[in-house]
């Protein structure tokens, strides 16, 4: 199974893709772990530019990815941004094992096959591949209350997906 098959609302990326990109390579810019309701949400700079985007200009389209009923969390060497491999894969009773994988750094653990993603956004990267500027989210309400990313204790930001 390709990863966007356990993603309950691609519908979300129809606008942008045609064809999903694998994620293989992809910058992941945050890990953030919800302690109410055992979510992990990755936010993730997408492989490729979107194949359609007529907003305002960028370089990289970023989303994030919710995973709900998260156990068995694991996390060795990170320091972000990392590019690495996100890796989902079938486990029984409707579960899904995650990997974030890349040199020195590795994320996993099993969750719920229902992922959620959203929040797609397209930004400029900075000098240093930074990704704290100005940013043109896709949802109207997104773009009027994040005209920049906010900081990562943002929890309306970053757990409501």
């Amino acid at each position: 199974m390709t990863w966007n098959e356990f993603v309950v609302n691609a519908e979300v990326f129809s606008p942008f893709y045609d064809e999903l990109p694998p994620l293989t390579a992809v910058r992941i810019r945050s890990v953030h772990l919800d302690g109410w309701a055992s979510a992990v949400t990755l936010r993730i700079d997408m492989p490729r530019f979107p194949d359609r985007w007529e907003r305002g200009p960028g370089d990289t389209m970023q989303c994030q990815l919710q995973f709900s009923h998260a156990r068995d969390f694991v996390m060795d060497g990170w320091r972000p941004p990392v590019t690495a491999d996100v890796e989902l894969a079938a486990l029984p009773e409707y579960r899904i094992a995650v990997r974030v994988a890349a040199d020195g750094a590795e994320v996993a653990f099993t969750a719920n096959a229902s992922v959620v993603a959203g929040r797609l956004g397209v930004f400029t990267r900075g000098p240093d591949g930074g990704d704290g500027g100005p940013r043109d989210f896709a949802r109207p309400i997104e773009r009027r209350r994040y005209p920049e990313l906010p900081p990562t204790h943002d929890n309306t930001f970053y757990e409501r997906v």
